[in-house]
């Protein structure tokens, strides 16, 4: 009787199923050791970011509330008669404003309240004379709160809270943010305005609008609060809220284009 001989599995075929696991084994292990790492350096950065921001803060809030300081003193009208009450009122208010940077957090809604009380004090300037120094006030300020936003930790408070979900999105979003956006020259004004404040005159000759053409752009963004006027016939700023929406439609464009 012939005696069958039991076949081996070939070599070449177990060797290629053990390198087959040990690759996946190396794999998995490389995939932990990299979260670890990423984790490590995210901790070890935040740490390093947090160093920096201490060792800074001193002097760049001395640079800043002497800047703001040097700018209203050298361009303030010299011949007005108010002129050291309200540049004290703006001094004050920068100077208060720049102290946040020596918190470790700064919540939004601190820089928005500061915002709020920037604009309330432009509405005591209800002369034509208060132009100059309003326009020169709010470019020192506007200036101070991009400076401070971009040193602080807001924007990661903002993206850590939950967003709501697209069933939420109420319908009055497109009359208070949609519609008033949707069209360049109020898109325009409210780019222009962001740099400090403008007269009808200077809006007309940035967009090319005349006349009642250019009073109902002008209204479609006072009507949602993302501009304002000082007095009936002052010029127009821009509020924290269009302050707001215009960070929210940059930050989207550019999200959008990754």
């Amino acid at each position: 009787m012939k005696k069958i001989e039991k076949t081996e599995e070939p070599r070449e075929d177990l060797y290629g199923e053990q390198l087959a696991g040990i690759k996946n084994e190396i794999s998995s292990l490389s995939r932990v050791v990299t979260r670890v790492l990423e984790q490590a350096n995210h901790q070890q950065l935040n740490m390093m970011l947090s160093d920096m921001r201490s060792d800074i803060s001193r002097p760049l809030i001395s640079y800043m509330i002497q800047d703001g300081k040097n700018v209203l003193s050298s361009r303030m009208n010299t011949d007005c008669d108010r002129k050291e009450i309200c540049r004290a009122a703006f001094e004050n208010l920068l100077q208060e404003a720049a102290l946040l940077l020596m918190g470790t957090d700064i919540e939004e809604e601190r820089l928005v309240e500061y915002e709020a009380r920037f604009e309330e004090l432009l509405k005591f300037a209800t002369t034509g004379d208060c132009d100059s120094c309003t326009s020169h006030a709010s470019e020192v300020f506007r200036k101070q709160m991009d400076l401070i936003r971009s040193l602080s930790s807001s924007g990661n408070h903002r993206s850590d809270r939950t967003a709501p979900g697209i069933s939420e999105i109420p319908d009055e979003v497109v009359s208070c943010i949609c519609e008033p956006l949707a069209n360049k020259q109020r898109l325009l004004m409210l780019r222009k305005l962001s740099t400090g404040t403008k007269s009808f005159s200077e809006l007309s000759r940035i967009t090319g609008l005349r006349g009642g053409n250019l009073l109902f752009h002008l209204q479609k963004l006072t009507d949602c609060n993302m501009v304002s006027q000082r007095s009936e016939r002052g010029d127009y700023f821009l509020t924290a809220r269009g302050h707001t929406t215009l960070q929210g439609l940059a930050e989207l464009y550019k999200n959008l284009q990754e």
